[in-house]
């Protein structure tokens, strides 16, 4: 599992409450809902066409699908995919944060 780094347009105001994943030829989105006290994370396979429609569209679609799956996160609760591989999604994200040096085994001695 890989996390794909998408960045937006120039000057474009963004809040990084998403993050594409990739495992093989499989994408999936994994988004940082806020609908109470306390957040929660919604992480769902793309279909072909959410996929279609990210390949036409890139970073604005994945903006704007996150953004729906944050606002209307019940109609999303039935697509989640399982424990173990939203954990492998937490763990590759949790890395893609790393400082270079850490993800290199690198750093003070």
């Amino acid at each position: 599992m890989e996390v794909i780094v998408r960045e937006p347009p120039q000057d474009t105001h963004t809040y990084k409450f998403w993050h594409l994943l990739r495992d093989g030829d499989t994408y999936f989105l994994y988004v940082n809902c806020e609908q109470s006290a306390a957040g929660f994370p919604i992480m769902v396979q793309l279909t072909p066409d959410e996929y279609a429609e990210y390949h036409a569209l890139g970073w604005a679609f994945l903006q704007y699908f996150a953004g729906k799956i944050n606002y209307w996160s019940g109609r999303y609760l039935q697509r989640r995919v399982s424990a173990k591989l939203q954990a492998d999604a937490e763990v590759a994200i949790k890395r893609s944060k790393e400082p270079l040096s850490v993800k290199k085994g690198g750093g003070p001695q």
